[in-house]
Formats: C-alpha cells, structure tokens, sequence
C-alpha cells in the first residue's frame, strides 16, 4: 500500500538528516545506560552508524519500497563483534523509531495542508520498518555471534553474556557449555558480583561491567574473595545464571556502600530484603530513627545503639569498647528508647530498631549526616 505524503514528509525530514540525527543520539543516550557508559571515540561511531541508518529508513519511506537494512546489518555484526549486549542495540533501534515518528507527526501538524488523520493509517509503514529491521537486527547479530565463539577469548565474553543475561535459547543456539567458559562440566555454581578492582579467583568466569564485575564460579574452588561481594547460593545449571546473579546483586546491596565483606542472602536476610526496596530502607530508617537524627548528640545515640545491637553485650562491655562510663552508656541506651517509644527489651522493638539502623545505612539518609 502506497502513502504519498508520508513520502512527502519523509522528503522534508531528508534535508535535514544531521539534525535529526543529532535527535535521534541525543535520545539514545539519555535512555540507555550501555550506550551513556560508552568512551568518546565509541559514541561517534554510534552517531555515524545512526546518521547511515535514518538515510537508510527515510530513504525507505521516500521510494515506498521494501525496507533496506543492509547498514543495521552491519551495525548488528559490528555490536556484536564488541560485546554489545543485543537488548540494548534493539532499544536504541525502537528509540530511534520513536524519533521518527515524533518527527514526522511535528511536520504533519506543522502543515495547515497535511491531512493529519491519514497519519492514524501510515503508522503502519513505521510498524512495518520496525518489524523488518529489528529482524535484520536480531538475525544478524546472532550470526556474527555464531562466527565469534569459533575464535579466541571473546567466545567466553559472549557466552558469559547469554548467561548473564538470561538469554537461555542463545545459549544452546551457540551451543555453550561450562568447558567454554573453563568451568567444570557440573555444578554446584555460584555467581558473584564484586566492587571494579575485586581480584577474581582462577578457575571462574568473569565479566566487567561498568560498575561491578560479575563472575561464575564452581562452589568446590570457592576462594575467598575481598572487597564489597555478593554471592548467590549455589546452583546445578549454568542456564540458572540469569536468576543466581539477581540474588548475588542483592547480596552485595546489603552491605553499605564502602563496607568490606562477602555476602548472601542467606547470611544477610534483612539487609537483602531492604535492598530489594530501596524505597521502603529508606522509610523506615526515618520512621524507626527519626527521633534520634539531627540532634547534636545524633552521632552518640546511633554508635551506643549500633553497638548494643551488633554485640549484645552489657553496658559495662559496652563502656569499655565506646571508651566511656557505663553510666553513660545507659543514659545513652535509654535516651534511645524515651526517644523512639521503643524498649530494648520487647523482641519487636528490638528488631524494629536493627532493620531501622541497617537501613539507615543502606539508604544514605541525608537526615543522619
């Protein structure tokens, strides 16, 4: 089916390709953390592979023909030859189409001649193009990822990914195996998210991101690991990775910012359960410590509080690790529970005011400062 002005508006748009263009990346890199994390030199190839690809589209709408998606092609291999994450490709390719049509619809509305109401019907022509080139898209990309884990290192790059991902019919389609990733044949696995400068342990898989690195491992040569870790519990399939890693992220979540420790859920219950709502942390640190913050004795109160609840020890221990008079301690302790209507010898309390002080940390609340 032939749509002359969308032809017409189509034509409009091409003299002014670098500036839809410029549109087009701007909104890219705005919405997509892969492409906003990418070095200078990487972003303008992205803005000239872009500026081929509107040509390409426009050229499309202009001539009313099957779409021609030989440049999106050569995009796909390239991305994938770099180890770019194919989601993140196909998002920028429906941004992209966004833009169009946001343009062409400005044209449109911009033309006292244009009969608007037939833009409800050449929608179709987008959706058609959309279709076709995240087919080419997707098509290509796996064939190149195809050719890729026949050769070197990157095989095991691209098949930590599928996992990582959760890419799981990638996965057999690359016909991927724990001996291409140098892992044993079977499990028990773990997945582990470090801090960026973690040493990694021999025998694992890791993979660089841009604010952690994520590795899989066997459990059976599980080797300590320092810095902030999170680490899943184990698990028999490589394809669970996708599930593993959710559980390791927040695993580390639980420790605050800064803090040195191996983590998991299973040792640290609340502080994954408050990472997985970072919302709810940081309500409850003002609901439960809310009396206690921004007080000139702030600091005091939440050290007696954070060390009672860490230790249990008595006061007298406790006046000798704060440095202090144990009569001092229990004014402090007390002040505490005047403060927040809750008694350090009721369980619900006590667990109430643990959650609201690892939540306090966890969420950075600007009222402790």
């Amino acid at each position: 089916m032939a749509y002359p002005l969308m032809a017409r508006l189509a034509t409009e748009l091409l003299r002014d390709v670098p500036g839809l263009t410029d549109r087009v990346f701007a909104a890219i890199v705005a919405e997509d953390e892969t492409y906003a994390a990418l070095a200078p030199e990487r972003l303008a190839e992205v803005k000239e592979h872009n500026r081929r690809n509107i040509l390409a589209q426009l050229t499309d709408l202009i001539e009313q023909r099957p779409p021609c998606t030989e440049a999106s092609r050569e995009t796909a291999r390239l991305r994938a030859a770099q180890g770019f994450p194919l989601g993140a490709l196909l998002h920028a390719y429906r941004i992209g189409f966004r833009v169009l049509w946001e343009s062409l619809v400005e044209r449109a509305t911009a033309d006292p001649g244009y009969p608007v109401d037939t833009l409800a019907t050449s929608m179709t022509t987008i959706w058609t193009l959309v279709d076709a080139y995240s087919v080419a898209v997707t098509e290509s990309y796996r064939e190149t990822m195809v050719e890729l884990t026949r050769h070197d290192e990157r095989q095991r790059l691209v098949l930590l990914d599928v996992l990582i991902e959760g890419r799981v019919n990638d996965w057999t389609a690359l016909d991927g195996s724990a001996q291409a990733l140098g892992l044993p044949a079977r499990g028990p696995y773990l997945c582990v998210v470090a801090d960026l400068g973690t040493t990694m342990p021999r025998g694992s898989a890791w993979r660089l991101r841009t604010d952690d690195q994520v590795g899989v491992l066997s459990a059976r040569s599980f080797e300590g690991l320092k810095g902030r870790v999170g680490v899943s519990p184990p698990y028999e399939r490589l394809t669970e990775t996708a599930a593993a890693l959710r559980l390791a992220m927040l695993a580390r979540a639980s420790l605050p910012e800064g803090v040195a420790g191996v983590a998991t859920v299973d040792a640290r219950p609340v502080g994954a359960l408050l990472a997985a709502s970072p919302d709810l942390a940081e309500r409850l640190a003002g609901t439960v410590l809310g009396p206690l913050l921004g007080r000139r004795d702030t600091t005091r109160l939440l050290e007696a509080l954070e060390t009672w609840l860490e230790t249990g020890e008595s006061t007298a221990d406790l006046a000798r690790r704060l440095y202090c008079h144990r009569n001092t301690v229990r004014n402090r302790l007390d002040r505490v529970e005047q403060l927040t209507g809750r008694s350090l010898e009721r369980p619900e309390d006590v667990a109430a005011l643990y959650t609201g002080v690892l939540a306090l940390r966890l969420s950075g609340c600007a009222a402790a400062q």
